[in-house]
């Protein structure tokens, strides 16, 4: 793909600067695809060098500096466009923060996107929760929100799974349901005819297994982004030379995908390691 231009951003670039204010640059509906694993509140260290503008982006500010990426989102989003939000919480002091819940109230009640889904990341791999109260937490959030829930982009054959073999066989009975209820709220069994396999596959589930960024050898990211999680969205969400945008770009894993996958790809950082780390990554492909 040639090297071009959104706006005065160029694509297939990494651009040094604040997401918040970097959005602004951005034309009314020219993005596709927006997929991103933002700083969670009071997770991360990302170097005491990193001014951010949010002290360790403590979950009691969180939200509102989060929302001025969504207020620009809704204006350079198309209208066949998606935002894929990965993000987590945490418990502190004993109890769930709710941070991430508001986060996403707020966006659907103050910007106009619409959240079409919600998804779970079952981490394959993770580390042990300490104490004896709390199970073990190998979940994450990702939520997907469209400018328009008719008019969005969906290539749902493109990421279709094999059936497991009992389901082939399940194909060969016929469907039976407690689909009749009786007026005293009993039900009974109905039966209805066989269905028939899709020839490219399933459809998938809302529980993804990605796995984790500690896969990733030798990436000096403290929270890398596997190439699984942004594989799945750009390959079902887009088509080859739409744009997608990393607004926290990162260790550059959704630039490395876009240019496997012939997608353009747009980025923002504020870290100048980051953006040389994207670089480097970039140039390595190509060898």
């Amino acid at each position: 793909m040639n090297t071009e231009k959104v706006g005065n951003l160029d694509l297939n670039k990494t651009h040094l600067g604040d997401c918040m204010k970097l959005a602004k640059e951005l034309p009314d509906d020219s993005v596709d695809l927006v997929v991103t694993s933002p700083p969670y509140a009071d997770t991360v260290s990302y170097g005491e060098d990193i001014k951010t503008g949010v002290e360790t982006f403590n979950s009691e500010n969180y939200v509102d500096w989060f929302l001025q990426l969504f207020y620009e989102t809704q204006r350079f989003l198309k209208p066949t466009g998606s935002f894929i939000l990965n993000i987590n919480d945490r418990a502190t002091n004993g109890e769930r923060n709710i941070y991430v819940f508001e986060l996403v109230t707020r966006i659907v009640k103050e910007t106009g996107l619409k959240l079409f889904d919600r998804y779970i990341w079952f981490k394959k791999s993770a580390l042990p929760m300490p104490g004896e109260k709390r199970l073990n937490d190998r979940i994450e959030y990702i939520f997907h929100f469209v400018k328009d829930t008719k008019k969005f982009k969906t290539n749902t054959d493109r990421v279709r799974e094999p059936y497991a073999e009992v389901s082939l066989k399940r194909f060969k009975n016929k469907v039976h349901g407690n689909d009749i209820i009786n007026s005293d709220g009993t039900t009974e069994l109905s039966q209805r005819g066989s269905s028939k396999p899709h020839p490219l596959g399933k459809k998938p589930i809302t529980v993804f297994r990605f796995d984790t960024g500690s896969a990733l050898r030798g990436l000096k990211h403290p929270a890398p982004f596997h190439p699984q999680l942004p594989e799945f969205f750009i390959k079902w969400l887009t088509d080859e030379e739409d744009i997608v945008l990393d607004p926290f770009m990162g260790g550059g894993t959704v630039a490395l995908v876009c240019k496997r996958m012939n997608r353009y790809h747009i980025g923002f950082e504020i870290n100048q390691a980051y953006i040389d780390m994207t670089k480097e990554r970039l140039n390595d492909s190509e060898n």
